[in-house]
């Protein structure tokens, strides 16, 4: 049976250290573009693939049930989008971080 013992629960190498505030400051500008980019894109597509269910008529490949599903996924990915940048604004709100 295996000891649980704070050495082998520690794996991290020796001499690791956590990134320094620069590395962290660009990766949140980097998830900043990223959800900045991907909102309106996600948004735009769940409008285009809505105005397609809804002009789609049934029996016909694809069906607008189909259609209207993409289109709610398409949504949901925007909202989680504009959550992230939400919560990175907030982030560099409380941490004073300018552009």
């Amino acid at each position: 049976m295996r000891q649980n013992t704070p050495d082998r629960d520690e794996r991290q190498r020796p001499g690791a250290a956590p990134p320094p505030p620069q590395a962290r400051r660009r990766a949140y500008r980097l998830r900043h573009l990223l959800a900045s980019v991907r909102m309106p894109l996600y948004l735009a597509l769940a409008v285009l693939f809505g105005v397609w269910a809804w002009r789609s008529q049934a029996g016909f490949a694809p069906s607008p049930w189909g259609l209207g599903v993409v289109a709610l996924l398409f949504a949901v990915l925007a909202l989680l989008a504009l959550a992230d940048a939400a919560v990175i604004r907030d982030h560099r709100r409380r941490r004073g971080v300018r552009r």
